[in-house]
């Protein structure tokens, strides 16, 4: 009789329990799904107010660092919202626009984390009340795409307020020569940005010349030859490029500063281009504006338009979690934004998830081998695809990365990267050395990015590849058997 009692008390004890796990469970689904909806509609209204202000000429450096504070916010939550429903494709199937499929129950640091982001999120919202109005005030861009995916590609992104800044320090009156150094990594966009600073209509209005000088040049005009080709008669706008690996730059910069700094019309600037924080940063006569890279969160956002252009990711959830792969798998090895340009665009060519997964394959599951240290101006970048590309099976490795600037189309390589990644199309055969069209910037300075594709080091690279595990595991067996160890 007590074993009986017993059994029927477990059991009724197990049932209670289970009933109240289930409903926890239902009552988390629940909340998770409330919070998932009011993080949509947050994000819809922060990417209505960050598009309408980036369209603008906001001048007001205050509102500038409101807008900045609002599009940080709003790539963090939508990079949150993202990672959470296509980080696991077993457990949601279906995604739709604002409804989540009932699954597993989150876990509640997911939960409490994304209540965090909608919280954050709608506080920097409610705060753009006295922005949204000042917003008015201001004029148009006269060019403005019609699509996320056509301003991704052909609108500098996320550098509005770093772009203002450098138009107020042009605009600022002053006596003497002032220069503004511009230091950042290697493809963090320095010369994108001056560029379109330099074509920008204020800037036009205010300097009646603009000089592009690199630093290999610059001991030219300090011994006094090629004065003719500048204008002091008007105040004047110089950018000055220190070259990579030119060891004498800084001397002789400071040799052209004396010498310019006696001729140039009252009101002229400098800009100084350098990726040496520590020996070219106390150039300037300002405090040096440091172009950073792109967060995690911002590279997503970025990514995400260029790889599905008018498509909504919502639609495709498996390609939704191929693409947020990819993205974390982009690196600083080559310059970021070309990179990106280049996965997207190969995305974009073919939206099938057989496609994606041999892109991701032939693109990642691969090796980037740098050379040298980041600190080493004569680092060379190689990026190695060892899938079989082409009839022949061929392995390819790029190297000698080069960005050119006003080449016509007609004298850049025929065989472009896109076609390589897609169709795995390469020359005719029997060529094992040739150049690769790898990217085409759609903005200014429009930008084309080659590299030369070697077959025969490819070759050799993944016989190294190979050897490398054996040799290590040699080593590693010769340790454990050595009795001095």
């Amino acid at each position: 009789m007590d074993a009986l009692v017993s059994a029927v008390a477990s059991d009724l004890i197990g049932r209670f329990i289970s009933f109240l796990i289930g409903k926890y469970q239902e009552s988390s689904a629940a909340d998770i799904s409330d919070t998932i909806v009011r993080l949509q509609r947050a994000l819809l209204r922060a990417r209505v107010v960050v598009e309408e202000a980036e369209g603008r000429q906001i001048t007001n450096r205050a509102m500038l660092q409101q807008l900045n504070l609002l599009r940080r916010e709003m790539c963090q939550a939508a990079y949150a919202l993202d990672a959470f429903r296509w980080r696991d494709r077993r457990s949601q199937a279906t995604v739709r626009r604002s409804r989540v499929q009932a699954g597993p129950p989150p876990s509640s640091d997911c939960s409490h984390y994304l209540s965090d982001m909608v919280g954050s999120l709608e506080a920097v919202l409610g705060d753009m009340r006295e922005f949204v109005v000042l917003l008015n005030g201001y004029p148009r861009f006269t060019k403005q795409p019609y699509t996320a995916y056509l301003c991704m590609e052909s609108c500098m992104f996320g550098r509005q307020m770093e772009k203002e800044e450098i138009i107020s320090f042009l605009w600022r009156p002053s006596q003497d020569l002032d220069v503004l150094p511009i230091i950042g990594p290697l493809g963090v966009g320095k010369r994108t940005l001056v560029e379109h600073i330099c074509l920008d209509e204020r800037v036009r209005e205010r300097f009646g010349k603009i000089h592009r000088l690199r630093s290999t040049d610059l001991d030219l005009y300090s011994y006094g030859h090629h004065w003719s080709s500048f204008d002091f008669t008007t105040r004047s706008l110089m950018v000055i490029d220190m070259v990579d690996g030119d060891v004498d730059a800084e001397e002789s910069w400071r040799r052209f500063y004396s010498a310019i700094r006696l001729r140039a019309h009252i009101g002229s600037k400098v800009i100084v281009i350098s990726r040496m924080e520590a020996t070219h940063s106390n150039l300037g006569t300002v405090t040096p504006l440091r172009l950073r890279p792109l967060r995690r969160e911002d590279l997503w956002y970025f990514f995400r338009a260029l790889a599905f252009g008018a498509a909504d990711p919502d639609e495709h959830p498996d390609l939704a979690h191929l693409a947020m792969t990819m993205c974390t798998c982009i690196n600083g090895g080559l310059a970021l934004f070309t990179v990106a340009n280049i996965v997207a665009a190969s995305l974009r060519a073919d939206p099938s998830v057989r496609s994606w997964r041999r892109l991701f394959k032939v693109i990642f599951e691969t090796a980037v081998l740098q050379f040298g240290t980041a600190a080493d101006d004569k680092a060379e970048h190689y990026y190695y695809l060892c899938s079989p590309l082409g009839d022949a099976g061929a392995s390819c490795l790029f190297y000698n990365r080069r960005k050119l600037t006003n080449v016509a189309r007609s004298e850049l390589p025929k065989v472009t990267m896109l076609e390589m990644l897609t169709s795995g199309s390469l020359p005719s055969a029997g060529k094992t050395q040739f150049d690769v069209l790898m990217w085409e910037s759609r903005i200014p300075p429009y930008a084309s990015y080659v590299a030369t594709c070697d077959t025969d080091k490819a070759h050799h690279q993944q016989v190294v590849a190979l050897k490398k595990p054996l040799l290590n595991k040699r080593r590693r067996d010769h340790q454990e058997d050595d009795p001095s160890n």
